[in-house]
């Protein structure tokens, strides 16, 4: 096996500024996860912590977003990222990574990439059941003791930060949360907000979106609507009209019937935004960057097609204030038994969307 003492990125960032990928763009094809082209991308604006807090709090609430330039430890993040591909291998190997690479690369193994689909809604879609060795050792790794220890610890500069940007009293990081890897040419997270998840409480979470090692344009990272909050809050008004009749637990509930399956917005992010008229905005991200935003902010990622089959490994902390209400379903650990956000156990798996129903996923006046 390779050593692992250094990570050598295989795309070039320059890390004594901020990234500008705005010249780029022009040269970068971007696709959905269907693998459509993006017919319109633009980039997000980059914030560092040496920024006034009014500052930071005004561009955030104003673009729904804010992407924090460096405010984790690089090094640390990366021995997450290590920890993670390590995991995969040993006591049953899951042959997520390439044969002889170092764990800290994630460079894929190019097997058909339908193995190493997370569970829920993306592996029903695909015909496919939550069992296997990926699967058991996605639910293991989500209660290992490196990813319990990597969000108590490594991530206590978010609880202080979220505190100040949101005003909220006690901040606290909600139990629920995801580790998502998205291997080069898979189906990846398809369109949606996070609202929908956390119905039983109101919209005052955040969510840190952490990518956990570098992401170039083309590596399949998360990308934002452009001024998408008020599409989410048009979303959801039309959700909970139609929702109104139901049973309080169908009424909060992701998968209830007037959701379309998943409770994803839409599996392709083209036509979802020319749908909407909007850019879909991207970042060349680095290791220790993280990413915050509105419960309504639409989101998506790229489809990862990294010319050097890096696979692109991520987390997302949803951040609430203990002393008001929050959606408590949320502390729990993923996948769980108790866990209610998972597609595939809902009482009616949610159908494959024929492509037809793809482009508009529901009716909302814009």
């Amino acid at each position: 096996m390779a050593p692992s003492a250094v990570y050598n990125t295989p795309f070039s960032v320059d890390t004594t500024k901020q990234t500008d990928t705005t010249k780029g763009l022009k040269h970068v094809t971007l696709r959905a996860s269907n693998g459509e082209a993006l017919p319109e991308i633009g980039t997000l604006e980059p914030s560092t912590l040496d920024e006034p807090i009014e500052e930071l709090r005004r561009r955030y609430e104003k673009n729904g977003y804010l992407w924090v330039k460096g405010i984790l430890d690089r090094e640390r993040v990366l021995q997450m990222r290590e920890q993670y591909f390590k995991f995969m291998r040993e006591n049953g190997d899951t042959h997520i990574t390439a044969d002889g690479t170092n764990p800290r690369d994630g460079i894929f193994s190019q097997r058909d990439w339908r193995e190493f689909l997370l569970p829920g809604a993306l592996r029903v879609f695909n015909g496919l059941k939550d069992e296997g060795i990926f699967v058991d050792k996605i639910f293991a790794a989500h209660i290992a003791d490196f990813y319990k220890e990597f969000k108590e610890v490594a991530t206590k500069p978010i609880d202080d930060f979220v505190g100040k940007l949101c005003s909220f009293e006690d901040p606290m990081c909600l139990v629920r949360s995801l580790l998502r890897c998205n291997v080069p040419g898979g189906e990846t997270t398809p369109v949606h907000y996070d609202q929908i998840y956390l119905r039983a409480g109101p919209p005052t979470s955040i969510t840190g979106w952490i990518p956990l090692g570098d992401c170039s344009l083309v590596g399949g990272g998360l990308m934002y609507l452009e001024d998408s909050v008020s599409v989410g809050k048009k979303f959801e008004a039309d959700f909970t009209e139609k929702n109104a009749q139901l049973s309080d637990e169908e009424r909060i509930s992701a998968f209830n019937k007037n959701m379309n399956a998943g409770g994803f917005l839409d599996r392709n992010a083209a036509t979802f935004g020319k749908h909407w008229g909007k850019k879909w905005l991207v970042a060349e991200y680095e290791a220790g960057d993280v990413v915050f935003h509105n419960p309504f902010m639409v989101h998506a990622s790229c489809k990862n097609e990294s010319p050097e089959n890096i696979i692109r490994l991520s987390t997302d902390l949803r951040f609430v204030d203990r002393k008001k209400p929050y959606d408590e379903r949320w502390m729990v650990h993923a996948y769980v038994d108790a866990d209610p956000n998972v597609g595939s156990r809902q009482k009616k798996d949610p159908p494959i969307q024929k492509e037809q129903e793809k482009e508009l996923p529901v009716s909302v006046s814009h």
